[in-house]
């Protein structure tokens, strides 16, 4: 089904990350594929991928020569659709926009950033980064929480626009059978910020109390070495799975097996994978950061924990493993939240984006 056709889409240019192919495609990338799926013939340039830093750079240059050149020949395009992070993705970014700008056409800054406050925080260009900013036609946020952040620093609240993330449910919903075990999922990168080290180590703590009645299985990028000691030294290699990268059919796999899932971020935007798993019928358990607390209501489909309190994540585990009918009365709860993440909704909301653009 596309819901941006082909006379919207030929206008409309978006600038992201490498989508297809080898290697991870969680986050902003997840977002750029689903964003594919429902435009009549999209015009997509990856501006980045995971590889090494030289790289990354010739990755850039290519790909921003062939931005110019394309904005130079191509008289159809009039919107230049920006997805953006923190760090040296936003300066990145911000080259792309100035570059939009300087032949005349709209730009729609699409903020994916986690850790944009503390970047913002931490940087001695804050006029910059606000000025540069200020320079969109649009600006995207993920959630209320974001917008007001973003108030509060100086945008200019007439370009803030909220759209929600993207997810594609599955075509046929399983009801799983919730006899023990508990069967949790997490999906995310494997360093500190997406928490999976604390969870770890609650399980560690408690594992003479879970085995039998407790399985995790959790997929993710970097640290693999380490996280795989990590499994060995602790000796819960029976209660926790490593499963690699996990992408494709093997994410579907995972998502459809779970019974629960779980990301005890530290910062986030709106994470796809709580999303995706609320798009399952999953409860999840998270932390109050970024929007997440929009789609997950303590208590009516999941719990939130305070960020890195290792007793607060094991209370919310053990309230699953006691009472497992809260699984089936939260997940049902979960699909009727994320009902306005459905492609439907966040498209054609999309589409008024552009169209008031025009």
């Amino acid at each position: 089904m596309k819901i941006i056709n082909k006379a919207l889409s030929d206008k409309v240019l978006i600038i992201g990350q490498k989508y297809k192919g080898k290697g991870p495609t969680e986050g902003l990338a997840s977002v750029i594929a689903s964003y594919s799926l429902f435009f009549d013939d999209v015009k997509i340039i990856p501006m980045w991928k995971y590889t090494n830093k030289i790289n990354k750079l010739w990755y850039f240059i290519y790909h921003y020569i062939e931005y110019v050149f394309l904005l130079i020949f191509n008289r159809k395009i009039k919107i230049v659709h920006i997805h953006t992070s923190d760090g040296l993705s936003f300066v990145r970014n911000v080259i792309c926009l100035n570059t939009a700008k300087l032949f005349g056409k709209k730009v729609v800054l699409h903020m994916h950033g986690a850790n944009f406050e503390e970047y913002y925080n931490n940087s001695k260009r804050k006029e910059w980064i606000l000025n540069s900013i200020n320079k969109c036609d649009v600006f995207i946020v993920l959630s209320i929480q974001w917008k007001e952040y973003f108030k509060g620093i100086g945008i200019d609240e007439n370009k803030i626009v909220i759209l929600n993330n993207i997810v594609v449910p599955p075509t046929n919903h399983v009801r799983r059978d919730y006899n023990s075990p508990l069967r949790m999922l997490f999906l995310g990168w494997l360093g500190k910020r997406k928490g999976i080290w604390d969870l770890l180590a609650v399980i560690k703590d408690h594992a003479d109390e879970l085995r039998g009645k407790f399985i995790l299985r959790f997929g993710g990028n970097e640290y693999e070495n380490e996280i795989r000691k990590e499994l060995k030294d602790s000796k819960i290699e029976d209660l926790a799975t490593f499963e690699g990268w996990v992408s494709g059919d093997k994410k579907a796999e995972c998502l459809g097996w779970a019974d629960v899932f779980i990301l005890p971020s530290y910062n986030e935007g709106l994470p796809i994978s709580i999303l995706e798993a609320l798009s399952y019928g999953m409860p999840v358990i998270s932390t109050p950061v970024g929007g997440i607390t929009e789609v997950v209501h303590h208590k009516e489909n999941g719990f939130i924990v305070t960020p890195g309190n290792k007793d607060e994540i094991w209370q919310a585990i053990k309230a699953f493993i006691d009472n497992p009918e809260l699984i089936s009365q939260y997940g049902d709860m979960s699909l009727e939240i994320v009902k306005p993440y459905t492609p439907e909704s966040v498209m054609t909301h999309l589409k008024q984006i552009y169209e008031e653009l025009l």
